[in-house]
């Protein structure tokens, strides 16, 4: 049996795009060289990876074992690269960072291009997913380094606090409870646009509301932070939103913070790792160059 880490990469990349010419583009080849590299695989372990299901690729019984050995193998392939792959005069290397939305888009892609400057031979990117996503990635040795809003629930994790930052209700300037003291009553008769239903921060939400008497009744789902604070711009809806996503949008005048007595949360950002492997030298680096970044 001869398997090789291209075969490996390969087959990963056919577990995320589900069809062969999609892998083929991901990994710069051909299509007959990804089926044929499938076909070696497969016939080095006696037994088929895939089936085919819903217009696509999915992996079967063999294949959802063989799956996380191949994320080790893969894991380790790396490892030893960056081992070796560091520039006479500083660092280098990969380094693959996951993030949730919030700190993905507000705080990290602002941090990462400091870093890149600073740090110039080191190749790094950013994924961002929800935090759940992330975790698995995490565990499974995707990513190198995970920042999350919710600690997480995996056994083979170790988390650090990372960032704590406030939840604000917030509306557009235009709105009739613009700036200025709302009850509970006032506030459960409003529109309120959140996070789609499933998510943890409209979850979260919703309960810190109800805690203080306010009782969403009529509310809009949309996907990204974004779309939020844009609706809600108009004037009509209200939301809650981290600090940090609409801190440019409060000193712009665009958005206005809502005041309900007794609401004072905070939401606390976590950094993952796997427990079992030691941090290389560019994730501790970076770290650093977070936690000493102003």
């Amino acid at each position: 049996m001869r398997i090789t880490l291209r075969q490996l990469m390969i087959f990963k990349a056919i577990c995320t795009e589900r069809q062969i010419s999609k892998a083929a583009k991901l990994m710069h080849m051909s299509t007959p060289a990804v089926s044929m590299a499938l076909k070696e695989l497969e016939n080095s372990l006696g037994c088929r990876l895939f089936e085919r299901a819903g217009g696509g690729l999915e992996l079967n019984a063999h294949g959802k074992i063989i799956l996380p050995y191949a994320n080790e193998m893969l894991s380790k392939g790396n490892e030893l690269e960056k081992l070796f792959n560091f520039a006479e005069d500083g660092v280098k290397g990969c380094l693959v960072i996951g993030s949730s939305k919030t700190v993905g888009n507000y705080v990290l892609s602002r941090k990462i291009p400091l870093f890149k400057d600073k740090y110039p031979d080191v190749k790094i990117k950013l994924i961002i997913e929800n935090s759940l996503v992330i975790e698995k990635m995490v565990s499974e040795k995707e990513i190198d380094l995970g920042f999350i809003d919710a600690k997480p629930a995996s056994r083979n994790l170790v988390c650090e606090q990372w960032m704590q930052d406030k939840l604000c209700i917030v509306s557009g300037c235009s709105h009739p409870v613009a700036k200025q003291a709302c009850s509970s009553h006032i506030l459960s008769e409003q529109l309120w646009v959140f996070d789609h239903e499933s998510s943890l921060s409209h979850i979260r939400a919703v309960q810190l509301l109800k805690s203080l008497n306010v009782y969403v009744r009529n509310d809009i789902c949309m996907s990204t932070i974004g779309a939020i604070k844009r609706a809600i711009g108009t004037g009509i809806g209200l939301s809650v939103l981290p600090y940090v996503a609409i801190k440019e949008e409060l000193e712009r005048g665009e958005l206005c913070l809502i005041d309900l007595k007794g609401w004072d949360y905070k939401r606390t950002y976590w950094s993952i790792q796997r427990e079992s492997d030691e941090l290389s030298l560019q994730s501790n680096i970076f770290l650093n160059f977070l936690n000493n970044a102003s």
